[in-house]
């Protein structure tokens, strides 16, 4: 668990998302030791040695270093982010095949080692890949999220930001559901200074007459894959929303944030990680809020569109493990071996 003194967190992956979230985490000084893992020790070396350098400039120190999974045992926080670059044209739940074995040998890795704290997983498809960490790590459900839709909440807010040249920090509201092409704007909930947003833009409509909300939360779906065909990837928005999230829990902020936690009748579903506004503490994932939403927002709660149709999400997540996990780790998911939520 958590130990309150922000002692100590590991971050597994050190490609171009665990390597910014490192510096996002060293520049916010969020904890007194960092580690860093990767399958090339040398890269971890390197980066973690690059991180400390600039240590005279920080405005607080924190010790980084590169480190094996024998760390993970007193850590506060382990940050799975391993993967790989995404293809062209390619989606996040194109990755669940590739992903899904480097995340199990993470899993397993990491809970060897005695951990006991809180599991923040990065790795596409967030969604299924925090669910299955959750399932095979034997934690309690509160101490496994993913990222969920704080990203994509955040490009939300900087969109809103863009269209009426107003700070991004004035918008409330929340992106809901998959971190992917299926997530959806919550738009009841959605707020700028206070008022309802699609009543400032009525108030305001002889100066944002060209404003859409359509518009906008169709460029906030799309924004990751935008910066993806321009620049490879992206890094720096979810390096900025992992140290967010670090700091949360390490500081026992109690912030409600957007993350991939278990529902378990919340909304109607079960057995599913999905972005919901959740209570984050010291020890992880706690209550999840359940927003009075629309009838049309909550029917697209248990829909996630796909090539060949529409299908459950609650039946759809140890659906596809075992599908892409192969024999071996498929094995974890017989039916009378899996746990019930904790």
């Amino acid at each position: 668990m958590v130990t309150m003194n922000r002692n100590k967190v590991v971050i597994v992956g050190t490609g171009q998302v665990g390597s910014t979230a490192a510096f996002a985490i060293v520049t916010h000084g969020l904890c007194n030791e960092l580690v860093l893992i990767d399958h090339s020790a040398g890269k971890a070396l390197g980066e973690s040695h690059d991180l400390d350098d600039g240590s005279e400039f920080q405005d607080r120190h924190v010790k980084v270093r590169n480190g094996d999974y024998g760390d993970c045992k007193d850590a506060d926080i382990v940050v799975i982010t391993v993967g790989r670059k995404p293809p062209a044209n390619s989606t996040r739940l194109d990755e669940l095949g590739f992903t899904i074995g480097l995340v199990g040998d993470v899993v397993d890795r990491v809970m060897a080692s005695g951990f006991n704290g809180v599991i923040v997983m990065v790795s596409n498809p967030v969604d299924v890949m925090a669910w299955y960490a959750w399932k095979r790590s034997g934690l309690p459900r509160t101490q496994v999220l993913g990222t969920g839709t704080a990203l994509d909440t955040s490009r939300l807010k900087t969109i809103i930001g863009e269209e009426t040249g107003l700070d991004p920090r004035n918008v409330g509201g929340f992106v809901m559901g998959e971190h992917g092409d299926s997530q959806f704007t919550a738009w009841s909930t959605v707020s700028l200074g206070g008022k309802p947003f699609t009543r400032f833009l009525s108030d305001n409509a002889d100066r944002f007459s060209s404003v859409s909300t359509h518009e906008i939360e169709e460029k906030t779906r799309t924004r990751g894959n935008e910066i993806v065909a321009a620049k490879g990837g992206t890094n720096f928005g979810i390096a900025s929303t992992v140290a967010g999230i670090v700091q949360t829990i390490l500081w026992d902020e109690r912030r409600i944030v957007p993350v991939s936690t278990l529902l378990d009748g919340e909304y109607g579903e079960h057995d599913v990680f999905l972005g919901v506004p959740t209570e984050l503490r010291a020890n992880g994932a706690n209550e999840i809020v359940e927003l009075d939403l629309s009838e049309d927002e909550r029917r697209v709660i248990p829909t996630l569109p796909q090539g060949l149709g529409v299908w459950r999400v609650g039946a759809e997540h140890p659906r596809m493990v075992r599908a892409l996990a192969g024999p071996t780790l498929s094995a974890l998911f017989d039916t009378s071996d899996l746990r019930s939520a904790a």
